[in-house]
């Protein structure tokens, strides 16, 4: 029998590779390359959520720095600071132990920016940061609570009275020169202190007055750094009562001028006025300037307020004598943030007083600290000066660049501060340095000013020292423009 085709292979066949009925070698090589294909992918994946998780994370490190951390000097922000001192405050309070914050002001840091940049005011902030951390301990605290102010949390202190040193030598760190882009900066710190557990026992109590105390030190100029006490705390309610009083006091029209004369030292007769503001307050009567200046150039209010002034007092010297002139001093403010030139052209054409009549005092410090803004005041001083108002520098050689500054610009007056005549009669060292400056304002054709005279004695001391003019409780106080009047009207020189 034959059998049939199907039960014998043909020898001339190739091999179909088929050896189980379901694949051969080629379908294994294709499985394994499919398994392998997977493996990859399943590896890539794998690398690419581990690389999502690490950057996710990174981020998130990122963005918890960027809340707890100040990017600019890389110390603590306020949160975590705030943080910080909540734990050190429970610690010692607990033990009591003491420890002290120190508020660190340092108020040119946000006027650097400006005349700067950005860059070099974050370097500054970053070299701050760096030279306070560097004066402190290991277990002590430094964090940047604000744009121009830092904070330190001394801790396992033995006394209070411990942080008296330190608080010295942390304004001396901060108001060592700085070099940036070149160029020299200097900067200045006031400092507020509170004392824990004396002053409080958790982190708002000590930071707000350690805030209190810290506005008491920049009100004071003799003070540096100020502890926190209660009488701190009842001028501190009250400025904040003025504070919020102020616009409404704008508005209601309770800011007066008062005018106290300026005579001849030769003649004795009156030769001109200064214009002072007051606040007819309607709970705390009668306030003078250095109660309330501050608080409207914080607000931003001593702008109209200043130019509301400067109109009164125009408008009131036309009714004077022409020989007197009107002596107005510009805050810090009103002379960088307004365009002072336009302003007095436009009071003085609308009052009718001569240009000639009119003095603008600035001090030194309103001229700024940086080469930058006191290169603009000069420009701004000049263009006052050719329109006919004369510039004095009130409160001269108080500031830091006195000497280059009357060199840059010749000024008409210079105003010696009252502190400094009253020392005459007992300090010859003051009697000489008052002899120089008024050598030096002859140089320089100034009329220089001895402010502050209250005896005869004073008067005289002055006189011999040089001085051309002098003002005083001597010669007469502040007083309204009806009193003013009668006063030029009998004036016991004339």
């Amino acid at each position: 029998m034959h059998s049939s085709d199907t039960e014998h292979s043909d020898p001339a066949r190739p091999p179909t590779g088929r050896t189980d009925g379901e694949g051969g070698p080629d379908r294994l090589l294709a499985l394994e390359r499919a398994i392998a294909e997977r493996d990859n992918e399943l590896a890539w994946t794998s690398e690419r959520l581990i690389s999502e998780v690490h950057e996710r994370a990174a981020a998130q490190a990122s963005a918890l720095a960027a809340e707890r951390y100040d990017p600019a000097s890389g110390l603590p922000n306020r949160r975590l600071f705030e943080e910080q001192l909540a734990r050190v405050a429970i610690e010692h309070g607990a033990a009591g132990e003491p420890a002290a914050v120190l508020l660190v002001g340092v108020e040119q840091l946000p006027a650097l920016r400006g005349s700067m940049g950005f860059r070099a005011a974050d370097f500054a902030a970053r070299l701050i940061g760096d030279r306070l951390r560097l004066a402190v301990r290991g277990c002590d605290l430094v964090g940047r609570i604000g744009d121009g102010e830092f904070a330190v949390v001394l801790t396992h202190l033995r006394a209070s009275s411990d942080a008296a040193p330190v608080a010295r030598k942390l304004i001396e760190v901060v108001d060592a020169p700085l070099r940036i882009e070149g160029q020299q900066v200097r900067l200045s710190a006031t400092m507020g202190v509170a004392v824990c557990p004396a002053d409080g026992t958790d982190a708002d109590s000590l930071m707000q007055r350690a805030v209190s105390a810290l506005q008491f030190a920049r009100e004071t100029s003799t003070r540096f750094y100020q502890f926190f006490d209660p009488v701190v705390a009842q001028r501190e309610t009250r400025r904040l009562q003025l504070q919020s009083d102020l616009r409404q006091a704008l508005e209601a029209n309770e800011f007066l001028v008062h005018y106290q004369p300026r005579v001849s030292m030769r003649t004795r007769r009156v030769i001109g006025v200064e214009a002072l503001l007051r606040w007819l307050h309607p709970r705390f009567g009668l306030l003078p300037a250095g109660q309330f200046v501050d608080l409207a150039e914080e607000s931003g209010l001593i702008v109209p307020i200043g130019e509301a002034m400067l109109a009164q007092s125009c408008a009131a010297a036309a009714a004077w004598p022409r020989e007197v002139g009107l002596s107005v001093n510009l805050s810090a403010r009103e002379f960088r943030g307004s365009d002072v030139n336009t302003v007095v052209a436009r009071i003085l054409q609308k009052t009718g007083l001569p240009a000639r009549r009119l003095q603008i005092e600035v001090t030194e410090s309103s001229l700024g600290r940086q080469p930058g803004e006191i290169e603009a005041a000069i420009r701004r001083l000049e263009r006052l000066r050719e329109s006919g108002v004369s510039v004095a520098l009130d409160q001269f050689g108080t500031g830091s660049c006195s000497l280059t500054l009357l060199r840059d610009f010749p000024a008409d007056g210079l105003n010696i501060e009252g502190g400094f005549i009253r020392s005459l009669t007992n300090d010859t060292a003051a009697m000489a340095i008052l002899r120089s400056v008024t050598a030096l304002g002859r140089h320089f054709g100034a009329r220089v000013v001895a402010e502050g005279i209250e005896t005869e004695e004073q008067f005289e001391m002055a006189r011999r020292a040089g001085c051309s003019q002098a003002q005083g409780y001597l010669f007469g106080r502040p007083m309204p423009q009806a009193e003013l009047i009668a006063y030029l009207e009998t004036d016991p020189a004339a």
